[in-house]
């Protein structure tokens, strides 16, 4: 009885062992090759289907997007680009199944670079259009234009793109800072939340007027503003009235504002050519 259960037990485990047996020897003749590394990580036996699995996870910690050079807000300064890396999985998983023994890999991949990149930025000094008027009216007043001239000042605007006062600004709200000062409305003159950001929209116009940039969309104001002539004006209100310009040139183009000494000024740079 004790013989029978011996040989029992030495028969199903030598039955379990097979199709271990089985799977080692056809991972060695059929998948990657004894040896091979990808990236430091042992590839060794796996076959196709599970080395796509370990590309997937490798590219997704290489992988990143491409950066555009861009404008700091606050101090002006260009940022430089990032160039992207995207990696290129059919390429590496095909390199590793038909690497030869002890290969040391790596992941194929492709560089890419941004459509705006920092030399496109350089030189952006030429001042193409340059406006004033004068600072009046009460501190609320004067709070709401240096708050929208911060809002606008150092925006990159690139050829065929379309600025639009409300876009940048965004809606005037107590949260943000802006606070009562007169309003035009209608045929009177009234309180409002953000009140003289139109001298802001107005200094933009005629500054992107002399850059020779194309105006998209203005409104004038429906009675005479005090800081300029009736007619170069342009009146904004969110989210209804808008002032917009497209950049046509075939350079980017940068808004500079600011209020400087008694005059709100409005500067656009860019390349003379």
């Amino acid at each position: 009885m004790r013989r029978i259960l011996t040989v029992a037990v030495l028969l199903s485990v030598f039955s379990m062992g097979i199709p271990v047996t089985l799977r080692a020897v056809h991972r060695r003749f059929f998948g990657v090759k004894p040896g091979v590394t990808l990236e430091g990580r042992r590839m060794e036996g796996y076959y196709g289907r599970e080395v796509w699995v370990i590309v997937e996870q490798l590219a997704a910690n290489i992988q990143r997007p491409p950066k555009r050079a861009g404008v700091h807000k606050e101090t002006g300064e260009i940022i430089p680009h990032e160039n992207g890396i995207y990696v290129d999985i059919d390429a590496t998983v095909n390199q590793v199944l038909h690497a030869p023994k002890r290969a040391e890999l790596k992941v194929q991949t492709v560089e890419i670079v941004p459509d705006v990149r920092t030399e496109h930025l350089e030189g952006l000094t030429a001042i193409l259009g340059d406006f004033s008027t004068p600072v009046m009216g009460s501190p609320a007043r004067v709070n709401n234009i240096r708050l929208s001239l911060e809002a606008i000042n150092n925006t990159l605007v690139l050829p065929g793109e379309v600025f639009s006062f409300n876009g940048v600004v965004g809606e005037r709200t107590p949260e943000k800072g802006y606070r009562n000062a007169p309003i035009i409305l209608g045929e009177a003159v009234v309180p409002g939340v953000g009140g003289g950001i139109c001298q802001t929209s107005t200094t933009l116009y005629n500054a992107v007027r002399a850059a020779g940039l194309e105006i998209v969309e203005r409104r004038i104001h429906s009675i005479a503003p005090s800081y300029i002539q009736h007619g170069r004006d342009a009146t904004v209100a969110w989210p209804h009235t808008d002032f917009k310009f497209r950049n046509n040139s075939d350079h980017p183009v940068i808004v500079k504002a600011g209020i400087q000494g008694w005059r709100v000024r409005v500067w656009i740079v860019g390349r003379k050519d």
